[in-house]
This record gives C-alpha cells, structure tokens and sequence, in this order.
C-alpha cells in the first residue's frame, strides 16, 4: 500500500512539477512596459489628489472646529451686554425723570409770583374796572 502511495504521489507530482518548470516568464513587449509604466505614473498621481484633498479637508475641520470653539465666548459676551443694557435701562429712564422734575421745579419757582400777582386783587397785570354787578342784569319778577 505503500508503494501505491508513492506511484500516486509521483504520478501526481511529476506532471505539476514539469509544467511549472516550462513556464517562461511572459515577455512583454516595450509598448506594454511603458503602458504599465504611465498606469502606475496616474495611480500615484491620482493618490496625490487624494493625498491633497484630505490634506485640505483636515486643514477645513480644523478651521471649523476653532469657530466652533470662539461662536460661544462671542455670543455669550453679546448677551451679557444685552442684559447689563437691559439693566440699567430702567435706572436712566428714572434719571430722565429726576432731571425733568428739577427743570419743572425751577420753571414753577419762576412763574409762582406771576401766578400770585395775577391771582391777587390788586394785580398790576389786570386792567382795573369797577367789578360788575350782575344784580343790573337780573330779570324783575
């Protein structure tokens, strides 16, 4: 059984061996070498281009992903300065009116003794005439 085994073996083997041992390496031709040669050129300068363009998308990230860092500390200092104006809003509309109320308070104390001078009976302002009796203008019953 042995030699069975070896027969086969062999019988098998031979044929494998020998074929493999007439191969000739394929012979091309130097049209193919350079058509091979400008294929392999476009490949690497196609992984260039790609090479390039990540290159560019990470510079691109990068670049938005500190905007995304500097938007919030923009925005928190624009509402913060909204709500100290907001704030103080009400304390200048209250210094408006305290300032108004002081020029009144001057304009009043200027036209008091105009008032009082008009008022009183013995007005220099008024034209003086014997007070009208309406009693004269009363029908008689």
């Amino acid at each position: 059984m042995k030699t069975n085994f070896t027969m086969i073996a062999t019988m098998i083997l031979t044929p494998l061996t020998l074929s493999g041992c007439k191969r000739e390496p394929p012979v091309l031709t130097d049209r193919q070498v350079e058509q091979v040669f400008d294929a392999q050129q476009r490949v690497l300068d196609q992984q260039e281009i790609l090479s390039q363009g990540r290159d560019e998308l990470e510079a691109d990230r990068r670049h938005w992903s500190e905007r995304e860092r500097s938007d919030p500390i923009i925005a928190k200092s624009i509402e913060a300065a909204g709500i100290l104006f907001a704030c103080c809003l009400p304390l200048a509309l209250i210094l408006l009116l305290l300032a108004k109320s002081k020029s009144e308070q001057v304009e009043e104390a200027k036209a008091d003794p105009v008032l009082v001078e008009m008022l009183s009976t013995e007005s220099k302002r008024l034209p003086q005439t014997p007070p009208r009796s309406d009693q004269a203008n009363l029908p008689h019953h």
